[in-house]
């Protein structure tokens, strides 16, 4: 088969990025032929596409001529379009599977495939088919304030990077793709990591027949680490450190248990939060929590081995988060907030317990009572290897992805786009 991934970017990021590159490595040893579209990035790991992809945008500068290429990619990009035509001559895709492409390569490229008669589907990583907020989640909290297609009240609080002006492009992003059904009338199946996220799009008005349910997949594996037993005694979080994953609310708990100890690894999304971070450890004398720089693969998979378990205190709706897959493909339990999709895979006592999502005492009891029993951590990671072997491996997510794949084709072949 042949088929064309396409997303924002070409390097690691998050979760959407480590999917899109491990999906298109997996493909590939399947005996696929794989093409990629995405944004030129001197970070991005190599492609023979990369002639393709689009120029390199700085998001990052605020003057006016940067202000106008933003505005114009994130709307409607006259490049996009007339690069993914030449890839879709070139290439001539049997199927054409979408990720994240809505501000950096914009929907533009969506009616050139259907026009070639293409099927597409999109992998639904995030929220932006349904709000101008990607999490839902502004100001501190989880935020449904733009449903009903109230995307101006994400103006009103600065719901995205705490500014006006992001926040209402944004919505004038959301408001053109909601009137003109940009992604309904091209996309003919979204894929849901989580049942949560299904039943998301369809309480904000997607047709249930178009979605389907498919968890990610992750490559850990124990046999790339040391299992041998280790001295030091922690739990461990692992991933951005930022308030929406609750990077803030976990030196709360840590400050309320100072005989637990904890580590965090990760990156910090901007300086404001490692600032924060640092001053409130200062503040309070907290002592029992360490911070570590990111990690790459095989360091972080022996930090993970060496946890007794690992704290998810989301903050936000989750969809099917890397963190606990990653953490269960290596023998790991979780103690994790009951928020979003996470409760979807998180058994209470089978896998790991769950808290209310920002109830300080609920996740401190969960923790302290892992903490004391190693013999029910050690039960809850045998447990949670087997649950990632037998639902989220490579081989189980091929074997279910390209049936859609086929349902795709097939029912295109046969009756047209959905």
């Amino acid at each position: 088969m042949r088929i064309l991934q396409i997303n924002s970017h070409h390097k690691m990021i998050g979760g959407t990025e480590r999917y899109y590159l491990e999906l298109s490595d997996l493909l590939r040893k399947r005996g696929h032929l794989v093409a990629n579209f995405s944004l030129k990035d001197s970070k991005n790991y190599s492609s023979e596409w990369e002639k393709y992809f689009l120029d390199e945008l700085d998001f990052s500068k605020n003057d006016y001529k940067s202000f106008i290429k933003k505005a114009c990619r994130m709307f409607y990009s006259f490049e996009a379009k007339r690069k993914v035509e030449r890839l879709l001559d070139d290439f001539k895709p049997d199927i054409v599977h979408i990720h994240n492409i809505y501000y950096y390569i914009s929907p533009s490229i969506l009616s050139v495939i259907k026009k070639r008669k293409i099927p597409v589907v999109q992998t639904v990583h995030d929220y932006q088919l349904i709000s101008p907020c990607l999490d839902l989640f502004s100001n501190g909290r989880v935020n449904e304030d733009t449903k009903k297609n109230r995307y101006y009240k994400a103006v009103l609080s600065k719901s995205i990077k705490e500014s006006y002006v992001a926040s209402l492009m944004a919505a004038v992003a959301s408001y053109i793709q909601h009137i003109f059904r940009l992604y309904e009338r091209h996309v003919d199946y979204f894929i849901a990591p989580s049942v949560f996220m299904e039943k998301k799009l369809i309480e904000y008005g997607f047709d249930p027949r178009k979605i389907i349910h498919l968890p990610n997949f992750t490559n850990f594996s124990l046999s790339k680490t040391s299992n041998k037993p280790h001295k030091e005694k922690y739990v461990l979080y692992f991933g951005r450190l930022e308030e929406k994953k609750g990077a803030m609310f976990l030196l709360d708990v840590a400050r309320s248990l100072p005989k637990v100890m904890f580590k965090m690894i990760g990156k910090y999304p901007d300086e404001k939060i490692k600032i924060k971070i640092k001053d409130f450890l200062s503040e309070h004398s907290i002592k029992n929590v360490t911070v570590l720089k990111f990690q790459e693969s095989a360091e972080l998979q022996q930090s993970i081995t060496r946890s007794l378990f690992v704290l998810v205190p989301s903050l936000w709706y989750e969809n099917m988060p890397y963190t606990i897959l990653e953490s269960y493909a290596l023998g790991k339990p979780v103690v994790a907030s009951r928020i979003g999709g996470i409760s979807e895979i998180v058994k209470v006592g089978e896998n790991g317990l769950l808290f209310e999502a920002g109830n300080l005492d609920d996740c401190e009891k969960k923790v302290t009572s892992l903490w004391e029993n190693p013999d029910q951590v050690k039960r809850m990671g045998v447990n949670a290897k087997k649950l990632v072997m037998n639902r989220f491996s490579p081989s189980v997510h091929y074997k279910n992805l390209t049936q859609i794949y086929e349902r795709a084709t097939e029912h295109y072949s046969q009756k047209g786009p959905l």
